[in-house]
């Protein structure tokens, strides 16, 4: 997969779930509809991704974002520096990257 390809992805999923979120809010549950559509993708990402990079993408989409709108940070340690990672889609396409096989 190439990078313009995987933003496209990362972009669609984000409005996916803000718009099921919106919803939900307004008492509509999609849950039971959504849920094909999110076995289908977790199959496709699972041919296409290690359980690492998945990891991490499903970090950037479900957890980096937290409670009343708090974003999490993820960090790795370069010689003695924390640099802060997976914070965009062009950090979180490097840090998948960084863990193909």
């Amino acid at each position: 997969m190439n990078k313009q390809s995987f933003e496209k992805i990362i972009l669609n999923l984000q409005l996916v779930h803000k718009k099921s979120r919106e919803l939900y809010e307004l008492g509509v549950d999609l849950m039971q509809y959504d849920e094909n559509y999110e076995f289908v993708i977790d199959e496709l990402f699972k041919a296409t991704f290690n359980e690492e990079q998945r990891g991490w993408i499903d970090w950037f989409l479900y957890e980096r974002e937290g409670m009343y709108g708090i974003i999490n940070q993820a960090h790795k340690i370069v010689g003695k520096k924390k640099v802060e990672i997976c914070y965009d889609i062009d950090s979180l396409w490097e840090t998948v990257q960084e863990y193909s096989a």
